[in-house]
């Protein structure tokens, strides 16, 4: 490593953000791990955001400010990934915050393991409580291709870019995809699947905080294909790169469809239009190879039952599970 270059830059996309800034800057600077850069990357605020990240550039020498044009969240983080000069790179959201070793544990896991990524758990964060997403505390040495395969379950390990530390070089020929919702779900299958060695602690130190707190999906959004569209690109992958994860990837491919088909009808006034007829008609078509996949959960199965029969029922089932068990969909 280069003399006087920070071991970690961490890149933190900003956008109307104001409310929740401070405590996520905050908990960055407070990192036991003190040798890391700041890049607060104000993508185009609207409200005080980015005059907020000029205020603290001024009290941390360790943090730099990038204002640009707005772009979306993967266009600032690719420009945090063209500005940074550590050797590794994590990501936190605005919004977001860390506990004070999260840094300092994911990076002596990195060389510990000589590692390329290394991944910690996370809390989600809503208004009146905050919970953890896996329970068990657990160590791993993982191949990439293994790690791939949990992301690709959403159990252990979230799809999610800002749990994680990476080795710079993983970036070399990868970034997030412009314009798109669920821009993790584009790169991480292939990030990981593409390197040698990952590391997992699933103790939580990254609070995902949720801006509204509610116990059925937002309302949708035809964005939300995106969804489907990245997990479709995942199982082709797994196809030609890595076969051995095809239970996995079939698992999500579905999985993705369920999340768009559950968006679509918890929106209130939403007209039944061509995607959401393709949705049902390929899980009604694949109903015996999802029963099959021993990753599909039994209240998912009963739900597709009921999709047979008409999407009316396959709603009220989803209802009364969501009603009765408040659920993070990873």
């Amino acid at each position: 490593m280069e003399k006087n270059k920070p071991v970690i830059s961490v890149i933190v996309p900003v956008y109307n953000v104001e409310k929740y800034l401070d405590k996520c800057v905050n908990s960055v600077c407070a990192q036991t791990f003190r040798d890391i850069e700041i890049l607060l990357v104000d993508d185009g605020s609207r409200d005080s955001s980015g005059r907020m990240c000029d205020a603290y550039a001024l009290t941390d020498n360790r943090i730099r400010v990038i204002h640009k044009e707005n772009g979306g969240l993967s266009d600032a983080r690719n420009r945090g990934i063209e500005e940074a000069c550590g050797s590794c790179l994590a990501f936190i959201d605005g919004d977001d915050y860390i506990e004070p070793d999260m840094m300092e544990m994911l990076y002596n896991n990195l060389c510990k393991e000589d590692a390329d990524v290394s991944m910690c758990g996370i809390y989600s964060e809503y208004a009146d409580r905050i919970k953890r997403v896996y329970p068990k505390d657990e160590y791993l040495v993982l191949s990439g291709v293994q790690a791939a395969g949990l992301v690709l379950e959403g159990n252990k390990v979230s799809v999610n870019a800002v749990n994680k530390l990476y080795k710079k070089e993983v970036f070399a020929d990868i970034r997030f995809p412009a314009g798109k919702l669920s821009e993790d779900a584009f790169i991480m299958v292939k990030l990981l699947a593409g390197v040698q060695r990952v590391v997992l602690d699933t103790r939580p130190k990254y609070y995902y905080v949720h801006r509204e707190d509610s116990i059925t999906t937002s309302n949708y959004k035809p964005k939300d294909l995106n969804v489907i569209e990245a997990y479709s690109e995942n199982r082709k992958f797994v196809l030609e790169k890595c076969p051995q994860l095809k239970t996995q990837a079939d698992f999500r491919y579905f999985w993705a469809h369920f999340y768009v088909l559950d968006k679509m009808l918890n929106t209130p006034g939403f007209k039944k239009d061509e995607h959401f007829r393709d949705i049902v008609r390929t899980l009604r078509k694949n109903y015996f190879t999802i029963l099959r996949n021993p990753i599909t959960g039994r209240n998912r199965k009963i739900a597709l039952t009921g999709l047979m029969l008409g999407s009316w029922l396959y709603k009220l089932i989803i209802s009364r599970h969501y009603k009765s068990k408040r659920k993070l969909v990873g």
